[in-house]
């Protein structure tokens, strides 16, 4: 089939990005907007002694200062282990203490330098090994009391947020069949996502008590949602506004700072707050992906048959786990390749230490466990002599196997993992050596590994979409996904176009939307955003078609099964 858009190379649609008309988070001002700014504390962990603000309040322009005293709960999205503002303690470097709301910039930021705050520093724990031990300072003295997912399991008097067990066979039996063994530790640090935007967030408060938010966020419908349930609020009274975001990679998917904005405006009566990060306060507050420390041990007879895997795995959660305690669980369920392994024995455990919190970033917990394993298997494949393509193929699984846990592999295109091993190794031409750059200073070399990865997504991850046709033939299109760069919007345009056979000149998709004006859509993470939402573009575009053709039936008075629309026309 011809295509006159989808797979073509098309002018994307927010092409105003390049001519400066986009507007961010950060461009964006109500009437009657006032600033905020927070203070942060130097110390990884301190009891608060006392905080005194007489001088911030003095400063022409302040209208108010904030401090833990004044939010008595905690928030978050799996687990409510966050403080809005740093109550008894500090927790990390950044931690905030407190908030100054003026009523421009230059003041709050002035009366946040003026505020003194007493500590009382106490012993820290960076590393999460060492954060599991007995005497270990703990974070959380209340973790047990904590509201949590129910598939999170804290373990309280510890630092251990979620811990995640998976058995399966008898690793005992497993490790007595194997003829080699390895025993290895790897370690991957805390990282930022990097992304070029820093946060940026305003909120107001309406009369009627509706809460509105534009924010730096990938899910706009996942904000509302965690706004929402941590602060008590109806759904249906919580606005969130999707704007241009400048890049997320998983660092804005969830409840980030709106929080705070919003609980500041409900403070002064409902005055719009902004609240803008610059680099150093981004790299501070907002969260990070986890660290991750891997100990493994994984056993295979001589003819390259895996027989049994134990590993003891730790995540880094940081002073507050975010999304770190599900992605402990993503680590440990999903990611040990496309193989079979009948014994299978893993403790994982999310651990708090008193670093910057920590949240998803790409491929949540999949590519840092994979480099991990992956490693493993060259090793062990180096040990038993078989070549590493070889090793692989003979240990992927075949649909009616299991992998990880006890579910068996489908027959789908996802059932062919030997098939897709030899194919990678067939593209690069494997066994053959690399071409030798002609740059003394470079060096080629060929690689294999196999990834693939869960989706972990909820009941609830779904996606919708509303069609508007025009009088003019011109077509609006309403959906909850988010646009932080990667495209999405320009292709689902593709979509609409391609299906109804009019220029992509004619579709719109606003830039910013609101969870009360368009369909629902769980997130925009996880690779998701097009295969799902690009699905509901084509269910309502079936949808569009048909009433098109039924209303055409009556003026042409045919059966609507021999009208077609093309080229924009029925």
């Amino acid at each position: 089939m011809v295509y006159r858009y989808v797979g073509k190379s098309v002018p994307r649609i927010d092409t105003d990005k390049v001519t400066g008309e986009a507007e961010y988070p950060f461009d964006f001002e109500l009437p009657g907007m006032v600033y905020a700014k927070l203070v942060a504390s130097p110390y990884a962990h301190a009891r608060i002694v006392k905080i005194d603000y007489k001088k911030a309040l003095e400063v022409p322009g302040v209208i108010a200062v904030f401090t833990g005293k004044d939010f008595p709960f905690k928030v978050g999205i799996y687990a409510a282990d966050r403080d809005v503002l740093a109550r008894e303690k500090a927790l990390y470097i950044g931690h905030p203490v407190a908030a100054v709301v003026a009523e421009t910039l230059e003041a709050a930021e002035k009366a946040a330098e003026l505020i003194e705050v007493e500590y009382e520093p106490l012993k820290a724990v960076f590393d999460p090994k060492e954060a599991l031990k007995e005497d270990a300072p703990i974070l959380h003295e209340k973790l047990g009391e904590y509201r949590h997912a129910v598939f999170i399991t804290p373990v309280p008097g510890t630092n251990i947020a979620n811990r995640v067990k998976l058995r399966k066979g008898n690793i005992e039996e497993g490790f007595a069949k194997a003829d080699e063994v390895i025993e290895n530790e790897y370690y991957e640090p805390l990282i930022s996502q990097g992304y070029m935007e820093n946060w940026v967030g305003v909120a107001r408060v309406k009369r009627d008590g509706t809460v509105e938010i534009w924010s730096s966020h990938q899910s706009p419908f996942a904000v509302r949602n965690l706004l929402a349930l941590s602060l008590g609020l109806p759904i249906h009274k919580v606005v969130v506004h999707h704007m241009y975001a400048g890049g997320g990679f998983g660092g804005k998917a969830g409840l980030l700072l709106e929080h705070i904005p919003v609980l500041l405006s409900m403070k002064i009566g409902g005055r719009p707050v902004k609240l803008e990060l610059n680099r150093e306060e981004n790299f501070h507050y907002m969260a990070q992906r986890a660290g991750y420390y891997f100990k493994m041990k994984t056993g295979a007879t001589k003819d390259g048959k895996l027989v049994a895997h134990w590993g003891e795995y730790i995540l880094d959660a940081g002073a507050y786990a975010d999304y770190t305690v599900n992605i402990a669980r993503a680590v440990t369920f999903k990611p040990i390749g496309p193989y079979e392994i009948p014994n299978i024995h893993i403790d994982t455990y999310c651990v708090y230490t008193n670093k910057v919190p920590t949240t998803a970033f790409r491929g949540f917990g999949m590519m840092e466990m994979h480099f991990a394993f992956e490693r493993q298997m060259d090793l062990l494949a180096k040990k038993l002599g078989i070549d590493p393509v070889e090793f692989r193929v003979k240990n992927a699984l075949v649909p009616g196997k299991s992998y990880t846990a006890t579910q068996e592999l489908l027959r789908t295109d996802a059932g062919a993992p030997a098939e897709a091993i030899k194919k990678a190794a067939e593209e690069i031409v494997w066994g053959k050596p690399s071409e030798k750059p002609k740059e003394p200073w470079l060096y080629r070399g060929k690689g294999i590994a196999a990834f693939w990865k869960g989706p972990v997504q909820p009941s609830n991850a779904a996606s919708s979409a509303i069609i508007k046709l025009n009088d003019d033939g011109s077509v609006d299109v309403l959906v909850g996904t988010g646009e932080m760069g990667q495209g999405t919007i320009t292709a689902l345009a593709q979509i609409v176009a391609e299906e109804l056979g009019i220029p992509i000149e004619k579709v719109r998709i606003a830039p910013m939307r609101s969870t009360d004006m368009v369909a629902y859509t769980w997130q925009t993470v996880g690779s998701r955003g097009l295969f799902s939402e690009g699905q509901s573009v084509l269910r309502a575009l079936e949808d569009l078609k048909n009433q098109i053709k039924e209303v055409a039936s009556q003026i042409f008075k045919v059966h609507k099964d021999l009208i077609e629309i093309k080229d924009g026309k029925a």
